[in-house]
């Protein structure tokens, strides 16, 4: 029995080492120095607002957080973007803020998505899970 649990114990190091190297060669690549970049906020009630920021930051979790155009919390996932604009999620009716670069839905949180100069990002208020 100890032999099956440390052979199982090595193959389990052997995956975990696997999806580090995996994760570290597939992560996107960040864009260094002056960028400019547009937000567009989309409300509950379909009105838009465009926010244009110059920054230096790599990822859009701190672009969105040194202008103070979002609030949210901090887990184990990143960051849970929970207010855009002064526009709070009301959690009775399912809302949550989608994040869209170029009107494509992305694959990773605020805190995982590289920005580059000329890019646009949109937060849209959706309604249900």
């Amino acid at each position: 029995m100890n032999r099956k649990t440390g052979i199982l114990a090595a193959i389990l190091i052997l995956l975990c080492v696997a999806a580090g190297v995996i994760f570290h060669t597939n992560k996107p690549e960040t864009t260094v120095g002056a960028k400019e970049i547009d937000i567009v906020v989309i409300h509950a009630d379909k009105t838009e607002n465009t926010f244009t920021y110059q920054t230096d930051a790599e990822y859009l979790a701190d672009v969105l957080l040194e202008n103070e155009l979002v609030e949210g919390d901090m887990g184990s996932y990143g960051l849970f973007i929970t207010t855009v604009d002064n526009e709070t999620v009301d959690e009775s009716k399912q809302q949550w803020w989608c994040i869209t670069k170029g009107g494509e839905r992305v694959n990773s949180g605020a805190d995982a998505l590289p920005v580059a100069d000329g890019d646009q990002f949109e937060l849209t208020l959706m309604e249900g899970y």
